[in-house]
């Protein structure tokens, strides 16, 4: 029996006209707000009870979520946490102890909500005064409940001292039992702010719980750059959950207006669209830090996810108790995440004002070490942003050295500043103990394990990446990269093949299938992977493809007639220099193939022109002495050549980094052979070939730069004795 006659579904529902019913043993008076349970009254919000009254009078049919939305909001527009928070709110209610239940709430994926009364052997009578809504009896053996209890709280152990200091009782939300790798996808946060410039207070709102649940190592937490791009993509959170490989999702909104702000969040298990836990959080913008604290937390709890003592710690700090330099802190943080050097300056600015306003601010300090360290490592602003990255880690190291912030911005400068592989090594793996879903943490030490000649570790390293943070192409390129200099282009191969897959128009990725292919003398697979790409697309890494497949197929006339053409294409006049030396470098080759000797030389000297003057702006950019080495050898000039080519070699030894440094080797190489110098040649190849690097057997046999050594003896065993292993 419902509370009232049978209304339709979608009447609106006053409570102070719903009569007063019973749930099992639990006395429900609507129009007072009031469950009534061993003689204890517990409040019940108005909107909480209307959801209630809604679900009690449909007998046990379905309620569409549109029919709550009009009997229970007026047909007002509200978005789906509200509702998601009141059934949270509701099966709170119906927690009885002990795995009773007064009664359950059943989720209809994409319709809407039931409810069915339950009540157990035992269980005292309802009041005699109210209706009472005929329940399902169920009673459960001892060993059940034993088994549910096991189920839902074997990791709270884990996790109470850091709940009961954390979540008030009536916020805690459910624990669901532990699936063998709990997972989890933060999307993007909804920015419901009125204010246009507040954007980046969502997205930093976003990124700090991501962060937070990272630290947990029981947690499998996809990175924020996967679960951003994936939340673009048109599908449902299904296709979302499967294409990151998680199980739960989480999504939230973001409203700041004045000193106060509103998070709403909801926790949904994707396979049968279960929201395991939503709540609204209104705090005021100084309280901001402890909202995203509660909601890792909850998150965890929700989860099952096993919590260490020192994890815990990590999920409870509180980096500033300043919100003016916390608000400055999330600008510098988004703008971090974006990249590049305008971006990096940005946040770099931000950060500074940051800690000026505290300069105890320890997780500020370490990302602006990591903001200066980056726009150094990347050319822009020398040794100046080379002592502010020192400076701020310093502070960092002074404030908290146990940080985890501070231990990864210790880590990267390292690695980008001091090029001190080992040291960061060290350093990154100590932290992967203690951060181990940190994906800056493991492409860090893929691309460093390359650089000390780790190349297993390297692999599994990035592989790792792979799996936390699936929908970056880039992370494909590295480990495609480090798969095919390492000498398995098998593997690099379907590496390619998984990220085209994802990204089937990427000309980033289809030109490195392209030069895999042909490194490997499938020149005729090549030939139908060129021919996807658009034909006006005149990049350098297109242009190097269409170089080499001329080439290798000895297309002379051809690829003169090609890059003749793009020499006259009207957007060369707006390319950087070092594009225009390649160009001209490209047309030098083809010109000397096809017999025209005065044409080669203009080409060359033009070539030379345009990267001589960069080269003085960068005078050790190895990227600038090889193209310089390779046009003086088309000239003729050994000791310029030569001078150019050991110089950039010198900058990166191969015996101290085998990634660079076999490259810079190759070039090296590559100039003796088109000088014809045999001597100084082979041997070097030989040597290339016997460790990590791009330089394959097929390379030799079909690139015209080494037709100079042909006839030798000692190449043509290069090339037997090549073709012998690629065979086994």
């Amino acid at each position: 029996m419902s509370p009232n006659p049978q209304p339709p579904a979608s009447e609106p529902v006053r409570l102070s006209g719903e009569r007063d019913f019973t749930l099992g043993d639990l006395h429900i008076r609507p129009s007072v707000r009031e469950a009534i349970r061993d003689g204890e009254r517990h409040h019940v919000e108005p909107r909480v009870m209307q959801v209630l009254v809604a679900l009690v009078r449909a007998h046990g049919a379905v309620v569409s979520r549109d029919d709550l939305i009009l009997s229970c909001w007026d047909g007002r527009v509200v978005g789906e946490a509200a509702i998601n928070r009141c059934i949270f709110k509701l099966r709170e209610l119906a927690d009885a102890g002990e795995g009773r239940t007064f009664f359950q709430i059943e989720t209809i994926a994409r319709v809407g909500y039931r409810l069915e009364p339950i009540a157990t052997i035992g269980e005292a009578d309802a009041e005699p005064d109210a209706a009472s809504i005929p329940p399902r009896v169920v009673q459960r053996s001892r060993s059940t409940r034993i088994a549910l209890a096991a189920a839902a709280g074997v990791t709270l152990v884990a996790v109470a001292l850091f709940a009961s200091r954390y979540w008030p009782a009536s916020t805690t939300p459910a624990t669901v039992a532990s699936s063998t790798e709990p997972s989890i996808a933060v999307l993007p946060f909804k920015n419901l702010s009125s204010e246009a410039d507040a954007a980046y207070f969502a997205a930093g709102i976003q990124d700090e719980i991501l962060t937070r649940l990272a630290k947990i190592g029981s947690l499998k937490v996809i990175s924020r750059t996967s679960a951003d791009r994936m939340a673009e993509r048109p599908g449902s959170l299904k296709d979302i959950a499967r294409q990151l490989g998680v199980a739960n999702v989480l999504e939230g909104s973001v409203q700041r207006a004045g000193n106060t702000v509103r998070v709403n969040v909801q926790l949904i298990r994707v396979a049968g669209d279960d929201h395991l836990w939503a709540e609204d959080y209104d705090r005021r913008l100084d309280d901001v830090l402890s909202v995203e604290n509660d909601i890792a937390g909850a998150i965890a709890t929700a989860l099952a996810a096993k919590i260490t003592p020192s994890e815990s710690e990590a999920l409870a700090m509180q980096p500033t108790l300043n919100r003016q330099a916390y608000d400055l802190y999330l600008r510098g943080l988004v703008l971090f995440r974006r990249g590049g050097a305008q971006n990096l300056q940005a946040a770099a600015a931000a950060l500074d004002q940051a800690v000026e306003i505290d300069p105890t601010f320890a997780v500020a300090w370490a990302l602006l070490s990591r903001a200066n360290g980056l726009l150094y490592f990347g050319g822009d602003g020398g040794e100046e942003r080379r002592a502010a990255a020192r400076r701020a880690l310093d502070k960092a190291l002074a404030l908290k050295p146990g940080l985890v912030e501070v231990q990864l911005a210790d880590g990267l400068y390292k690695y980008h500043v001091e090029l001190d592989f080992r040291g960061a090594s060290r350093a990154l793996e100590a932290l992967k103990a203690k951060w181990p879903g940190n994906v800056e943490v493991l492409q860090s030490l893929g691309l460093i394990s390359r650089r000390l000649g780790r190349w297993p570790e390297s692999v599994a390293y990035l592989r790792e990446v792979l799996i936390l943070d699936p929908l970056v192409a880039y992370n494909y390129s590295v480990l495609a990269t480090t798969l095919s200099l390492s000498r398995d282009p098998t593997e690099a191969m379907k590496v390619l093949d998984s990220a085209l897959e994802l990204w089937p128009g990427d000309t980033d990725l289809l030109t490195q299938k392209i030069d895999l292919l042909q490194s490997t003398g499938q020149l005729d697979r090549a030939d139908t992977e060129l021919a996807r790409l658009h034909p006006a697309k005149l990049d350098s890494y297109t242009l190097w493809a269409r170089r080499v497949q001329f080439a290798y197929r000895r297309q002379f006339a051809e690829g003169l007639s090609y890059f003749e053409s793009v020499r006259a294409s009207p957007e060369v006049a707006t390319w950087e220099p070092m594009e225009v030396g390649f160009l001209y470098l490209m047309l030098g080759d083809f010109r000397r193939q096809n017999g025209d000797a005065k044409g080669a030389k203009a080409s060359y000297d033009a070539a030379l022109v345009a990267l001589l003057g960069v080269l003085k702006e960068q005078p050790d950019n190895p990227d600038v002495l090889t193209p310089v080495s390779i046009a003086y050898s088309g000239l003729g000039d050994k000791d310029a050549a030569m001078r150019y080519a050991d110089h950039a070699a010198a900058l990166h030894p191969l015996a101290e980094d085998p990634v660079d440094g076999s490259g810079l080797e190759l070039y090296r190489a590559t100039a003796l052979a088109r000088l014809g110098d045999r001597d100084g040649a082979i041997p070097a190849l030989a040597r290339l070939l016997r460790v990590p690097g791009s330089l394959t057997v097929d390379v030799l046999r079909l690139e015209p730069d080494f037709d100079a050594l042909r006839g030798d003896p000692r190449f043509d065993q290069l090339l037997a004795d090549g073709a012998a292993v690629k065979h086994e």
